[in-house]
């Protein structure tokens, strides 16, 4: 997809291939960001009175392919159910306050949620407000890249937002699991002791003594080194296998009179934490095998449509190849209609608890028809 031009033939075609379209999804990269108003008002008129969320990234995807560093846009259109979408900025209100009107504008007992926030600003208490005000939301999605996104109503209203996204409901719940790209090169151990973000002692040991032990190359001081982050798990959460859950944040820092740390906001006592490392063949492996839990769950229904969002620094720069990703999905799911985008960040839900910001992730959304 070179131009609107383009986008508008292609709008067309995917609008008189779905009977009674209720709602819409389009996401958009490269050079075409800065022409997002107008691919809207495309939208508006191809997919007239069909309510739709414009999503800028760093890259996009369907089934067959990830497109990365240059002018494309991949976008599903559905039949069935009732869509809602929104868009919230609230400048003036706190991240918290903001994810409260998130919330109320879902409406009453969602079946899902999707929400993409412009990534600059972001911040996690948003998702607490949200959970608090809608608790039985599914919520997950992304950051968006270069911009904000766009909503088209079915009045064909068009509006840009900090936050953008929609409610679906009357469709079956989705299946949605998620995957990280980062290997654990030390163990998961209770953090004793931070302050302010800054993590003293871990697992009985200094924090940064720990660091430096596990650092990949300590040994080679003269090989380069990957870059190291922190993973932070909550005892309790683990997959279904029963492995644990964690969550990727960067090391922002370290305190070599204080032999700490420096993570963030996201560290605290209770919490576990290990180190880790971005690593190809992990992404791999764990996203091979949460496509074959997705694909067991969804047994006795037909599947639809999939949306899938993945970090942008898990497409060629990880792999070394294109599409490594999207072949994966290809094998286990076939030719079953995809789209999705590289994202600044992922949002991935939890059953019970407030979604979470990840980085290095994938998210998977499966759609199915009811058993």
């Amino acid at each position: 997809m070179t131009s609107p031009d383009g986008l508008s033939r292609v709008l067309r075609e995917a609008r008189g291939a779905v009977t009674s379209p209720t709602g819409g999804l389009v996401f958009v990269t490269g050079p075409l960001l800065p022409h997002l108003r107008t691919l809207a008002s495309r939208v508006a008129a191809a997919w007239r009175g069909v309510p739709t969320v414009l999503v800028p990234s760093a890259g996009v995807l369907h089934e067959r392919a990830e497109l990365e560093g240059v002018p494309a846009v991949s976008g599903l259109l559905w039949s069935g159910g009732q869509t809602t979408p929104f868009a919230l900025d609230g400048a003036e209100d706190a991240p918290r306050a903001l994810g409260e009107s998130i919330g109320h504008a879902l409406g009453a007992r969602p079946s899902s949620a999707l929400l993409f926030h412009r990534a600059e600003g972001f911040d996690t208490s948003l998702l607490e407000g949200l959970a608090a005000a809608a608790p039985s939301a599914c919520v997950f999605g992304a950051g968006t890249v270069g911009a904000g996104g766009m909503v088209v109503t079915a009045d064909g209203e068009e509006r840009t937002a900090r936050a953008v996204g929609m409610a679906i409901k009357g469709l079956a719940s989705p299946i949605v699991a998620t995957s990280p790209a980062c290997r654990l090169v030390s163990d998961l151990a209770p953090i004793d002791e931070v302050h302010a973000g800054l993590v003293t002692r871990v697992g009985g040991r200094s924090a940064l003594d720990e660091l430096s032990r596990c650092a990949p190359g300590a040994d080679n001081p003269g090989a380069p080194s990957p870059l190291v982050f922190a993973a932070l798990a909550e005892p309790d959460d683990v997959t279904e296998d029963g492995r644990p859950r964690f969550m990727i944040r960067p090391v922002r820092g370290i305190d070599p009179s204080r032999r700490g740390v420096m993570i963030g906001a996201d560290a605290r006592p209770g919490l576990r934490m290990a180190f880790a490392v971005r690593d190809a063949q992990t992404a791999r492996t764990e996203l091979e095998a949460m496509a074959r839990v997705v694909s067991k769950n969804a047994l006795g229904a037909a599947p639809r449509f999939a949306l899938y969002v993945t970090c942008a620094n898990r497409g060629q720069s990880l792999y070394g190849v294109p599409d490594a990703e999207v072949r994966i999905l290809r094998q286990r799911f076939g030719d079953l209609p995809i789209a999705g985008m590289h994202a600044a960040f992922e949002l991935s839900p939890r059953e019970g608890r407030p979604s979470r910001l990840d980085l290095y992730t994938s998210v998977l959304a499966l759609f199915r028809s009811p058993s």
